[in-house]
């Protein structure tokens, strides 16, 4: 793709065109128009004598204006649009009118298409992703009058603050740092830019997962079910989903053809972005289960996975039919279940198991440890000394209501005595 043929002064006088046309090119006062400046950033945010603590001491006062005097002009009174507002760009058109209005020169155009047409960007869906996300810095760079070949270090971490004041998590800010800090990785092979200002940044945390998932057990329940009570269709996509631990990308996308042999192992090729191919290996039970349902489907080339009449399974679809059978075994809020939770409960019955991180990272397809290692923080409850201390609780408030003289001076019984670990669950307390 290249960003040169984007038109670099727009008619803003444009009649409006039909709605059943192709929409105008945005002109570069529409792509900013959404964005006024508005607020101030923390470091910047006036003491309010209504809601903070009074604290107005000569002291305080004066490390506050030490403390201005150091930021100098870092602390311009700017923060970014409220969480939710659009991205200052949306597509290459754009990007290169946004690139237009800081100045940049039309070598920073190519060498910006370029870094989009990249291996690692050259699916559509992500290239817009970066787009979205570099727009911003980009906007900040507006905003902030800068020069994107020259800009000093402490702006990254006060874009960083404004992200965090605007309420942005912390995966959408490290997506939106990463993109800025891998375009200026590009435009220091292009001799763009002296120094890439995002460089030895540290990167926010990554969220906890919220993503429902489901124990080991209950993947298997789930298959069990479907086995005995489902279509072959409907054995094989559950088969594959946990089976591979695949993306709803790629079970919707994997064809006939996908399905081939490396030496002895039989192999499914799973797409994925990037116009790549993931390869798994398929193991005799999986396989039974494909088979049966090759049967009855046949061998003609197309999409693995289709409806009735030879179309593309939907999303919609299959994560219905996960619900259903969620529910059909007696999973608890089996409607929060969506189709990446079995995809993470794999991920996490296999950790916990002890499976090393690695090889589910191998399985997964991630490019980055880091990345796998956020379906391991159940594994971390499940050993954690809580259920240590419970016991020791119970145990010993179940030898004071045994003993109730021996530990109660005033000889009384309490009106509800508890039961003991053993009593309620056969076994004794483990600090007992």
């Amino acid at each position: 793709m290249s960003l040169h043929d984007a038109p670099s002064h727009p008619d803003d006088d444009e009649p409006a065109e039909d709605p059943t046309a192709r929409p105008a090119r945005p002109t570069v006062s529409s792509a900013l128009a959404p964005l006024a400046i508005s607020g101030v950033i923390v470091l910047d945010r006036p003491r309010d004598p209504d809601t903070d603590p009074d604290t107005d001491t000569d002291a305080e006062e004066a490390a506050e204006a030490q403390l201005s005097a150091l930021l100098g002009q870092h602390t311009s009174p700017l923060a970014l649009p409220a969480k939710g507002s659009p991205p200052p760009a949306g597509n290459a058109y754009d990007l290169a009118a946004l690139l237009r209005t800081v100045q940049a020169p039309e070598r920073a155009l190519a060498a910006t298409a370029g870094w989009l047409s990249s291996e690692r960007r050259s699916s559509p869906a992500t290239q817009r992703n970066y787009i979205r996300d570099l727009s911003w810095w980009l906007w900040w760079i507006q905003a902030r009058g800068l020069h994107i070949g020259d800009v000093p270090t402490m702006e990254t971490d006060l874009y960083a603050a404004a992200m965090r004041d605007a309420g942005l998590s912390a995966n959408t800010r490290r997506a939106r740092i990463s993109a800025a800090k891998s375009w200026y990785t590009y435009l220091r092979r292009a001799d763009l830019a002296t120094t890439n200002p995002f460089d030895g940044m540290e990167p926010p945390r990554r969220d906890a997962s919220t993503t429902r998932f489901v124990s080991g057990e209950q993947l298997d329940d789930m298959l069990v079910h479907a086995v005995l009570h489902e279509s072959t269709r409907v054995q094989a996509i559950l088969a594959v989903l946990i089976g591979t631990a695949c993306r709803i990308s790629s079970l919707l996308t994997v064809e006939v053809g996908h399905l081939t042999y490396q030496g002895r192992l039989r192999v499914v090729n799973l797409p994925v972005k990037g116009n790549r191919t993931h390869p798994v290996d398929v193991r005799p039970f999986i396989g039974e289960i494909l088979d049966a349902y090759l049967t009855e489907r046949g061998t003609a080339p197309g999409p693995l996975f289709r409806s009735r009449n030879g179309r593309p399974l939907q999303r919609t679809y299959v994560r219905e039919l996960i619900q259903r059978i969620a529910k059909a075994t007696g999973i608890a809020d089996h409607g929060k279940l969506s189709i990446h939770g079995i995809r993470h409960s794999v991920a996490t019955a296999l950790l916990e198991a002890g499976e090393e991180l690695s090889a589910v990272q191998a399985l997964l397809g991630h490019a980055s440890p880091d990345t796998t290692q956020i379906y391991a923080h159940p594994k971390s409850l499940n050993l954690s000394p809580t259920q240590r201390i419970d016991q020791r609780l119970a145990t010993a408030v179940e030898r004071r209501t045994r003993h109730p003289t021996r530990h109660n001076p005033h000889g009384t019984t309490p009106a509800h005595p508890r039961r003991s670990p053993a009593d309620r669950d056969g076994s004794t307390g483990l600090l007992r």
